[in-house]
């Protein structure tokens, strides 16, 4: 992974988890999200390693809906979440 795909998957997690503390300041994913963005020490591949988790079986970033706090799906979010997720996706494993 070259330094310009890190830097966006960086830019991705911080931007994700953004939206998940705009749903809940609490938010378990958005803390590992964010703790994973800010982590400038880790091995390329150890971050890829990391990323490609979120990404399989129950839990993972494709089972996630975001609901606003009157109850309802938050669409607008959700389709934003969407877009990071698929290009993280992309970055990470079409590498």
């Amino acid at each position: 992974m070259n330094d310009t795909k890190l830097i966006r998957a960086e830019a991705i997690l911080a931007e994700m988890a953004q939206i998940f503390f705009a749903e809940n300041d609490a938010s378990p994913w958005g803390k590992k999200l964010s703790s994973l963005a800010q982590n400038k020490t880790m091995h390329p591949d150890d971050f890829r390693s990391q990323i490609k988790r979120f990404y399989g079986g129950m839990g993972s970033l494709n089972d996630i809906v975001l609901i606003a706090p009157n109850g309802k799906v938050d669409r607008e979010a959700n389709v934003r979440f969407s877009k990071l997720k698929n290009e993280l996706y992309q970055l990470i494993f079409q590498t």
